[in-house]
């Protein structure tokens, strides 16, 4: 293969082609489906349909400006400490003891973080077939008592906390260790008694 480029900015074929094939046929039905590069003259090696480049309209966008129009408009909710500071900090840690990512630390946020297998879930853990893709456990925190709780979710595998299996809800403290499928997971705060984000923002 021989890639050759065009006065016009096409790459093809020169071991198969004398001279460009899109130019050649540029007239012929369905050309205005071919490509063309932007800007020839400067070299510019980026195409577009001829269609577009006849119409001069400009049929895409920047996926960084689709996210800005976006803003906060999909759908989520916004936790009350977010709202407050303007993001969502961290207020402790799940650090994996055993299990496929061990090793491997979670953020927990204020509110309710949900657990799961799924990308969607606010802690995800990988790998671990028999957490459920969604709301396998809830891990909270209390922004108004600075204390941490622990939740089943709709799993089908019972969830535990220091060995003890856990069917509603209860309070977790540093340290606690939290079972979830074949994962064990160590509970590790940042706030409470000695910092807290909301004290801390007002001093």
């Amino acid at each position: 293969m021989e890639m050759k480029k065009c006065e016009r900015g096409h790459y093809y074929d020169a071991s198969v082609h004398a001279e460009c094939p899109y130019c050649m046929n540029e007239n012929s039905a369905g050309s205005m489906e071919r490509t063309m590069a932007l800007d020839a003259s400067a070299g510019n090696d980026k195409t577009m349909p001829l269609a577009q480049a006849a119409s001069g309209k400009n049929l895409t966008r920047p996926l960084f400006a689709a996210v800005q129009e976006a803003g906060d408009e999909d759908g989520r909710t916004v936790a009350l400490i977010q709202s407050d500071m303007g993001i969502d900090p961290v207020v402790g840690w799940l650090v994996c003891l055993a299990g496929k990512e061990k090793g491997r630390d979670y953020r927990i946020h204020s509110d309710n973080n949900y657990v799961g297998r799924s990308e969607k879930m606010d802690i995800c853990i990988r790998g671990d077939e028999t957490i459920s893709r969604e709301n396998q456990a809830v891990i909270t925190y209390d922004t108004s008592n600075n204390r941490y709780y622990f939740s089943p979710g709709d799993g089908r595998s019972i969830v535990r906390v220091n060995s003890q299996a856990v069917f509603q809800t209860v309070e977790l403290t540093a340290y606690d260790r939290v079972v979830i499928g074949k994962t064990e997971l160590m509970f590790m705060p940042l706030c409470g008694e000695r910092f807290a984000w909301e004290k801390d923002s007002e001093s």
